[in-house]
Formats: structure tokens, sequence, C-alpha cells
């Protein structure tokens, strides 16, 4: 991160003796669009993530704007449904050694628990980034891109329009499988209503929200994600295709399981526990 964006999805900080941070939330569903959507989506919640974690630790005076960072677990469960939309909430960290961690807490307006994250992540303090990052996203570039990339109908994968549709049709082979391709065109606003990011990589919000869309198929129903957690090893680069498998040896009828690889290299892993909508 180089500097603090224009807006915050959190307001009205004050800071404990323990670094535990209290916060309001925004309602401006103009700056946030993903507000539209149910607090319980997986991109509402991974976009919080990342919004309040960072904001927190400037009201703490920790953010440092001259290393980066990055996501290396995400967990999360959800309140009742029904509850919402977010009010306010907490965040607290949790560090150990070198991991540095964090928990927040969200809640609506009548103190009912929206939803609950942690997540765990390092900072790149002896490397320079940008020359890795630079070096990775030349070795990808060797590979071809797709000439004619086949996305899913909206219906199929839940989404409400043709754009947010991020995967193909499901593919039945040995283990069920989708590809998914994200480009800077259909990922970040306004090609994508919803999905904003650093437009350097395939963030936690894109990848919970084709974790989604891949139990959707699946299941060839609506489903609700009510907790969920995503291991990152490798950054997904934009632009090209990365598969999302079933790992039926770790699946049950209450969680789908799915490990996730680019170019042959596994890059994350994604737990979800969910239910199938009733209607």
């Amino acid at each position: 991160m180089k500097t603090l964006p224009e807006h915050e999805f959190t307001r009205d900080h004050k800071v404990a003796k323990d670094g535990t941070v209290t916060f309001s939330c925004s309602y401006d569903i103009g700056i946030w669009p993903w507000l539209a959507l149910n607090p319980h989506h997986p991109i509402v919640i991974q976009t919080i993530n990342y919004w309040a974690s960072v904001e927190a630790a400037k009201a703490r005076g920790t953010l440092d704007l001259s290393q980066w960072t990055a996501l290396t677990q995400s967990d999360w469960h959800c309140g009742e449904r029904g509850s919402g939309p977010l009010s306010h909430g907490r965040a607290e960290t949790q560090n150990d050694g070198d991991v540095e961690g964090y928990k927040l807490t969200l809640y609506d307006q009548n103190d009912a628990l929206v939803v609950q994250m942690s997540g765990k992540g390092v900072v790149f303090r002896n490397r320079d980034f940008e020359a890795w990052r630079a070096s990775a996203k030349r070795q990808l570039a060797k590979a071809p891109k797709p000439a004619n990339f086949e996305y899913a109908a909206a219906a199929s994968v839940g989404v409400g329009t043709q754009k947010e549709s991020l995967i193909s049709p499901l593919r039945a082979r040995d283990e069920p499988s989708v590809q998914a391709l994200i480009t800077r065109e259909n990922g970040l606003m306004p090609g994508h209503p919803y999905h904003s990011g650093s437009g350097d990589h395939v963030n936690a919000n894109h990848l919970a929200d084709v974790a989604l869309q891949f139990a959707t198929a699946l299941h060839r129903q609506p489903v609700t994600v009510e907790a969920g957690k995503m291991q990152f090893n490798r950054f997904i680069e934009l632009d090209y295709p990365f598969e999302i498998v079933l790992d039926d040896d770790q699946q049950t009828e209450e969680m789908i399981v799915m490990r996730i690889s680019q170019a042959d290299r596994q890059c994350a892993h994604i737990a979800m526990t969910i239910d199938l909508d009733e209607n």
C-alpha cells in the first residue's frame, strides 16, 4: 500500500488501551455498492475484511504505508439469518510472533451478530515486493491467454447479471471443476458492480465470490454460506485462467472444499459451510 484511499468504510473510531478499536459502519451505497448485497454474502465479508482491518490499523497509528502485506488466512462465521444491515463493530489484534493477526466482529443496529472474522498475514519487510511481483507476472505471461473464455450463465452460478459470472460452466470429469478468469475489466468497478481491489492480483473477495459461484453450480441451486476458511499460498494473477477443483475427500453434505491453482501451482484452499436455499 502506497497511499490512503479517499473514503473509509468505518468511522467514529475509539481506541482502547489494549489496541481494540470500536467503530461505526458507513451506509453509503453510492460509495460502497456491495452494501446492496446480503450482509452475509462472501463479497461483503471479504471486502469488509480488508477495509476494517486497514482502517483499524490506521486508527491505532500502526499502519505503515511503506510496507506491503499479504493475507495468508481468512476465517469467518455469520450470525443468524436476518441479521443486518451492518451498523458497528470492533477490531482486535491477535499477533503471534512474526505472524500478524486480527479479529473483526460486526453487529447490526440491534446488537445482533452479523459476522465475525479473523485473518492472518505477513509483512514484506525485507523483500523488494514490486520487483518480486513483476518477476512472477513475467513468468506467467509466458502462458497463452485464452482467446474466447466461456463464462457460465448467470442463473447457473447464482448471480443477478451476466457480467457478474466469473467462472466457466461446470466440468464433471474425475473431479468436478471449473475455470475462472478474472481480468482488470470484469473484476473491478466499473466493469463489475461490486468488486474493488488492488488491481495487482486476484483478491480475497474475488476468490470468495468464485467459490460461492462454484458451490452454486455444483448444487444446481442457490446456496447460503454460513462460515468459511480460506488459506492462501500464492498470489493468483489477473488476466489468466485458474482452476477450481472440488476436494471430494474432504467435503461433506454441509461443507464444500475446493483447491485453487494457476499454471499448475497450488494457490489457495477454500472450505465453506453452506446451507441450500429453500427458494
